[in-house]
């Protein structure tokens, strides 16, 4: 197992937090569903929840670059299954009980047995986020064929590895929404890989990327913010259609397509934009790094908080879906309180075993 000569990279904690602060944007606008009409207000939510999907992709381009940062092609494969299932299985099957107990007392589900909860474990069904603890956890496991297909491709095609490595994933995933028999390239995983393996690409080349950062003109930034702030008008209608009840992907040809390759291109564009800012300009600002720090911990975490405002709370205060304070009080109240749930929770060493999979000085 090799490890990398520089082994952090303080740009990280800054990425966790601005994905798990849009993952908390999404799940907040996610109760646009429950309006159905297509307002000013319920379009600019839907625009902005559009706009932080790159939230999800951010962690896998993250987990892509630390993994790679910590672990190459010596890899001692026991050592590293070991560690990092651990990390996340521990806290995930630990917050899938409680989960599964809240909810029962929230009455979102009607009876709590021992075999609904093993069930809900492996299917990864406790609640609704944990979907991504799955994917996650299938990078893990092929982590290793990942990593010999990076360095095969980076040894043979040497100046055009970015070509060789993304374009057959970029051709397969297209295919997939033409070709039944190619289905396979639309399921979660595959599609999440170009931004697991862009992360491997960053880390490999950080000097070299840093530099191409440092050369780009304001000019250029303007753009790449103009054209980022543009793309999310061409693929949100995936789901404002069947929010709203809407037409509008259906009267532009390949409209599917078409939103595939901008959303793909809309991610890129914005990471590229934060590591630009990040690198470029060097922030120091502690509450977002505390944030980064925190983000695992507040993901897991956080549903708790949603359905206990919109379920106990909310409907006290007479606060629905159809005001925009309903939203500005729901992203941030779930904000505050997992955030300060979580590091209350890390300064005790049995309460921190149930973010971390492993106890204080461990």
């Amino acid at each position: 197992m090799t490890r990398s000569s520089k082994n952090w990279f303080e740009e990280i904690n800054y990425l966790r937090a601005i994905a798990i602060i849009g993952v908390l944007i999404i799940h907040t606008t996610d109760n646009t569903a429950e309006v159905k009409n297509l307002t000013g207000l319920t379009f600019s939510l839907m625009y902005i929840e559009e706009l932080v999907r790159f939230a999800v992709p951010m962690f896998i381009f993250v987990s892509g670059f630390v993994l790679y940062n910590k672990y190459k092609s010596e890899l001692l494969v026991k050592d590293f299954y070991k560690k990092r299932f651990m990390s996340i299985l521990i806290p995930y099957i630990i917050f899938s009980v409680v989960y599964c107990i809240v909810f029962v007392q929230l009455g979102l589900v009607p009876t709590l047995t021992l075999n609904s909860v093993i069930t809900s474990i492996f299917n990864f069904s406790a609640a609704g986020h944990f979907w991504y603890i799955k994917l996650i956890l299938t990078f893990y496991v092929f982590y290793p064929i990942i990593i010999a297909y990076y360095e095969i491709t980076t040894d043979r095609f040497g100046i055009y590895t970015v070509t060789a490595l993304f374009s057959p994933i970029l051709i397969m995933y297209l295919l997939g929404s033409f070709i039944p028999s190619f289905g396979f390239a639309l399921s979660t995983p595959f599609k999440y890989l170009i931004y697991f393996l862009f992360g491997i690409y960053t880390n490999d080349n950080y000097d070299k990327i840093y530099r191409l950062l440092e050369r780009i003109t304001m000019k250029k930034v303007i753009l790449l913010g103009a054209l980022i702030l543009i793309l999310p008008f061409v693929s949100m209608f995936l789901f404002v259609d069947p929010r709203c009840g809407t037409q509008f992907s259906n009267s532009i040809p390949y409209y599917y397509q078409l939103a595939l390759v901008s959303t793909h291109i809309l991610h890129i564009c914005i990471f590229m934009f934060c590591l630009y800012f990040l690198l470029i300009y060097k922030p120091r600002l502690g509450i977002l790094q505390k944030i980064g720090e925190y983000s695992y911990g507040i993901f897991l975490i956080h549903a708790l908080f949603h359905y206990f405002l919109l379920i106990c709370i909310f409907p006290r205060f007479s606060i629905f879906p159809t005001s925009l304070n309903f939203y500005i009080i729901l992203f941030t109240l779930m904000l505050t309180m997992s955030y300060f749930t979580v590091k209350l929770m890390l300064s005790n060493r049995f309460t921190s075993y149930m973010i971390t999979g492993k106890f204080i000085n461990d």
